[in-house]
């Protein structure tokens, strides 16, 4: 009897050091939430980056437990330390939302370059606005390019917008109309319709000032640099 108590209770770590995130996830489908808080916390333990942000997220939105946003933040960083892009971006997002004050803004724009070098669309918009104006960090017109532009290859509607301004305006970069009018166009044309307004006044302006025949031209380097998956955008 001994022996079989013992090997009951050396069943319990291991049943759950095998849950897997599908079984947490299926869990969370069928409103099981502590199951599927003691898989995470298991796993997050462990070094699980992606248990820990799911962890994370289970505090912040009060999914089966009291919502509490230090211990989400908590996962979070856990998460983003282990180099979990999402992670990275929310914590940087929460910081410059002014959701919290336990980070510092130099460590918001550390998390958004990580996320950005992982390829993370929103954070590349985000560091590229950042170094844009300026006023967190130092203005850095070239990084701005940089950022900007990555994120608009990955359909960014905001950055194309943003990268249409610079090139019309020659904001540190070489004014390039049709370059400027190629990337409001591809804007526009985004799925994305949240600022659709913006960059339609945008492009009226720009087209109001050069001629048709550049207009036809820009419309041309659109269609190419979409067509191409964004690898053919130069004019």
């Amino acid at each position: 009897m001994k022996n079989f108590l013992y090997a009951i209770v050396l069943l319990v770590p291991l049943s759950l050091n095998a849950a897997t995130l599908e079984e947490a996830k299926d869990h969370l489908q069928h409103q099981r939430f502590e199951q599927a808080r003691q898989i995470y916390l298991t796993l997050a333990e462990q070094g699980n980056a992606k248990a820990a942000f799911n962890l994370g997220v289970m505090y912040h939105d009060g999914d089966g437990v009291t919502a509490n946003l230090a211990e989400a933040v908590k996962w979070y960083s856990k998460a983003a330390d282990n180099g979990y892009q999402d992670a990275q971006y929310i914590l940087a997002a929460m910081v410059f939302k002014r959701d919290i004050n336990s980070i510092s803004y130099a460590q918001a724009v550390d998390y958004y370059a990580k996320a950005a070098a992982q390829g993370h669309v929103k954070s590349q918009l985000n560091l590229g606005l950042l170094y844009y104006r300026g006023d967190v960090v130092e203005q850095d017109l070239e990084a701005a390019l940089k950022w900007l532009t990555t994120a608009a290859k990955q359909d960014s509607s905001e950055a194309q917008g943003y990268l249409g301004n610079m090139y019309t305006q020659g904001a540190g970069v070489t004014q390039n109309q049709l370059k400027g009018l190629m990337w409001l166009i591809l804007a526009v044309e985004n799925t994305d319709k949240r600022f659709v307004n913006r960059h339609t006044k945008m492009l009226n302006y720009t087209s109001s000032q050069m001629r048709a025949e550049q207009i036809a031209q820009a419309k041309q380097l659109a269609q190419l640099c979409k067509t191409s998956g964004f690898t053919q955008c130069d004019a």
